[in-house]
């Protein structure tokens, strides 16, 4: 596993990452799997945007995810399978 970043706001059925700094730009893409440090699986990348040096990633959660669990994520890290 390697970390991806720190979620950093929810949206609907997004979540917005900050990429950390040790993950280089070629680790990660499109349709990755996310996951949370306790190994439940949160969704797949969607999109990569901002600078190049410190991006934004943002991931379309899974459906199977419930509302109390979404409430929890915010600030918590995050990490590709």
């Amino acid at each position: 596993m390697k970390r991806l970043g720190a979620i950093i706001h929810i949206m609907d059925n997004l979540l917005i990452v900050r990429a950390d700094s040790t993950i280089e730009h070629s680790d990660f893409r499109e349709n990755l799997l996310v996951m949370n440090s306790r190994m439940k699986k949160l969704g797949k990348i969607k999109e990569i945007f901002g600078p190049v040096k410190a991006p934004y990633i943002s991931i379309k959660m899974f459906k199977d995810i419930n509302s109390s669990e979404i409430k929890g994520l915010k600030n918590e890290r995050v990490y590709l399978q």
